[in-house]
């Protein structure tokens, strides 16, 4: 949640033992989950925690993780250039395969230090390109497994909820008045009409349908019975869930993806009959205009 929230995991090391058994199991719900946002999150806050960490090791145990961990071709220079101390030494290939990323001018391979097809490096550098290292490493997705336990099944789904809502904070005013839900659009009438089917939702489509009905004005209590249809239920995780994004738990009330996101997760149905329309609230407030209108005349 650190990473996700963040982008930072704290590089403290309190409770050995926790760190090191944290560390499996949160890359176990990084895969679960599947998905590529959280797992770039995750990647790039435990690249630099372990950045921090690098800082402190010794030079020998540093070449040992270059190449025992990540098979970089690397050793000792212990050279001193230009008035400046080169401890390291890395292979121009391994170099670019790790600094690529960077775009500062600093790391271009014309701005090095480079003899004998070795780029020699200072301590602090050595350890960005180990740190680049692990981001790559944990930037490969895995299979996951094929069952989990139920504990880590129930955070797996808090994570993946938060990061649908991590993700789209679109600035929409909530839907102030009557509720019409004839004025829907055709995403969230085909949500409702699974729920109402009894069939599982997706979590990007259950954040989107809770923001949703929360934003034109729908209570908590009845978003929350609305989820009751369905095989997996569980009340108490559903009602932290809504409560989370009406913004009673975060302090951050979210609102549904635009429709461009809505493309992506496979939930936008009918983007002819939307027509121009960006947003789930933008249709919502112009279909209620029109039949508040209608029902008036």
């Amino acid at each position: 949640m650190s990473a996700l929230e963040n982008g930072v995991v704290s590089p403290s090391l309190d409770d050995p033992e926790v760190e090191f058994l944290s560390f499996p199991v949160a890359r176990l719900i990084v895969e679960i989950v599947g998905d590529a946002f959280l797992r770039h999150r995750f990647a790039v806050a435990e690249a630099k925690r372990s950045q921090s960490l690098f800082k402190d090791e010794d030079e020998d145990t540093l070449i040992s993780i270059a190449t025992h961990t990540f098979g970089i071709n690397c050793g000792f220079a212990k050279r001193d250039i230009g008035g400046r101390r080169y401890p390291f030494r890395i292979h121009f290939a391994d170099y670019l395969r790790y600094a690529s990323g960077f775009h500062d001018p600093y790391w271009k391979l014309v701005n090095r230090v480079l003899s004998r097809g070795y780029v020699f490096l200072v301590k602090e550098d050595f350890t960005r390109i180990l740190a680049s290292a692990v981001e790559r490493r944990l930037s490969e997705p895995r299979e996951p497994p094929l069952k989990v336990p139920s504990e880590i099944k129930q955070i797996v789904d808090e994570v993946a909820f938060r990061v649908v809502a991590k993700r789209e904070k679109y600035a929409f005013d909530k839907v102030e008045g009557e509720v019409v839900e004839e004025a829907f659009p055709p995403c969230i009438t085909a949500l409702i009409s699974a729920l109402q089917r009894s069939q599982p939702l997706s979590h990007s489509a259950r954040f989107t349908l809770t923001s949703f009905l929360l934003n034109i004005g729908y209570p908590i209590e009845k978003v929350v019975s609305l989820f009751s249809e369905v095989p997996d239920f569980k009340e108490d995780l559903t009602r932290y869930q809504v409560e989370h994004i009406a913004g009673i738990k975060s302090g951050t009330r979210y609102t549904p993806p635009k429709c461009e996101t809505m493309r992506t997760y496979g939930l936008c149905l009918s983007r002819e009959e939307c027509g121009n329309v960006k947003h789930p609230l933008e249709y919502y407030r112009r279909h209620r205009r029109r039949h508040l209108k209608e029902a008036e005349s």
